[in-house]
């Protein structure tokens, strides 16, 4: 694959920026996207950093066990394998000065024998030429980032890095797979004040069970954000533009477009509200598709002995599918029967309820309507999920999550992870 004319333009641009604009936000989760545990960079860890011929190297990383069973009667279809897997991640961090960061994470992961596929964790596939879908050991993340190298004010992160677009609804980096989805371009970012400016290109190769075979596909756009206030009824009004270009070893999104906007607010010190709209406009003909998700939250923590700590009501719709490679395990459920809220026609409404009941235990229960439209076949209306889980006191972190819907499907998972 060679670079062309427009990916030359598109890195001009991207390098123009550096002037005036900063790398936005969206490396770490965002989002509904979780593997039944904390995100890592939330775990309490020992420090181990080494001195190095600059400043430190920090290793961390971090493994898991996951099991899945699932069941459904014969009159509801479902994907109701059983399955085990592994994961192991190690990260390393080499802060080589002030101003530049190298970072490399190094993935390995399993299905154990016997077990059935799920998701892009699949048993051998060798047969039919998909062998490297079966399990991953490699390099996840390797890029440099500078932070004002140049004296511009910029952010420049270059390399294969983790990322979410926005609301990761679009794009993002699922730390549910096995491979969590990575990205290779060029992020460069300024801050303005109160606003946060970002432009980038990147191909995508997506997670292990995005269908590419052959290479990756091109993208470029720019997010933009202001920064509000710290508490009011606005606190930060996003923004963002991606586009194919129709280059790169795969164009199957070449002629399409995404815009969206979000914000997020407190009403009056007593409610939390998020709301999002996305558009992708379909080239060749095809129909553009339009989609929002509407939060409304009530937090408890210091009103009630932090037993009730929250509670929220969300409503989404959506004409289609916006997403290419989303960042949204359990927006419509455990039962992931729709994919996400923005993956297909759908509508959901859904009331959450987080509390504490002791013993160190952060349970999460939920009920919602799924609403499918169109021709496409309606699997369950209601569904209820159950989220448990508690950190022991080794550094293990156990989460447990089951959901049922009113056709009788079911579907339970058990993970262990260690954080290190």
């Amino acid at each position: 694959m060679h670079p062309t004319p427009r990916l030359y333009a598109a890195i001009a641009a991207t390098s123009a920026l550096a002037s005036v604009a900063t790398a936005q936000q969206c490396y770490s989760p965002q989002n509904q996207c979780f593997s039944f545990a904390p995100p890592a960079e939330e775990m309490e860890r020992i420090e181990t950093g080494l001195e190095l011929r600059s400043n430190a190297l920090t290793l961390t990383g971090d493994i898991r066990f996951r099991a899945r069973a699932a069941n459904a009667p014969d009159s509801a279809p479902y994907n109701g394998n059983d399955q085990q897997t592994m994961r192991t991640r190690i990260q390393m961090d080499y802060q080589v000065n002030d101003y530049i960061q190298a970072f490399v994470e190094f993935n390995f992961s399993e299905v154990w024998a016997g077990a059935e596929g799920y998701s892009d964790a699949q048993p051998d596939l060798s047969q039919d030429g998909f062998a490297s879908r079966t399990n991953f050991n490699g390099i996840g993340q390797a890029y440099m980032q500078l932070d004002n190298a140049f004296e511009l004010g910029e952010k420049l992160r270059i390399g294969r890095s983790n990322y979410f677009l926005a609301n990761g609804l679009v794009l993002g980096s699922c730390d549910f797979l096995q491979y969590p989805g990575a990205f290779t371009g060029a992020w460069l970012s300024r801050s303005f004040d109160e606003v946060d400016v970002e432009l980038f290109a990147f191909d995508n190769y997506g997670p292990l069970q995005s269908q590419l075979p052959g290479g990756g596909e091109r993208y470029a756009g720019g997010t933009a954000r202001w920064n509000a206030s710290e508490d009011s009824y606005l606190r930060t009004l996003n923004a963002y533009y991606m586009a194919g270009l129709r280059e790169g070893d795969v164009t199957r999104n070449g002629d399409d477009s995404w815009v969206g906007v979000e914000a997020d607010g407190n009403i009056e010190g007593l409610f939390e509200w998020i709301g999002q709209f996305g558009h992708r406009t379909v080239g060749n003909g095809g129909k553009d598709v339009s989609a929002y998700r509407i939060i409304l939250e009530k937090n408890f923590d210091a009103e009630n002995g932090e037993f009730l700590r929250r509670v929220a009501v969300t409503r989404t719709e959506s004409e289609g599918a916006l997403h290419i490679n989303p960042a949204d395990f359990n927006t419509a459920g455990l039962l992931h029967q729709y994919g996400g809220i923005w993956r297909s026609n759908l509508a959901t409404n859904q009331l959450s309820v987080a509390f504490t009941p002791g013993w160190d235990l952060d349970m999460t229960a939920s009920v919602m309507t799924l609403d499918r439209r169109g021709s496409a076949t309606q699997l369950g209306d209601f569904e209820t999920d159950l989220l448990i889980g508690k950190e022991f006191r080794s550094g293990l972190h156990a989460g447990f999550g089951f959901g049922i819907d009113n056709d009788d499907r079911k579907v339970g998972y058990l993970q262990l992870t260690t954080y290190f």
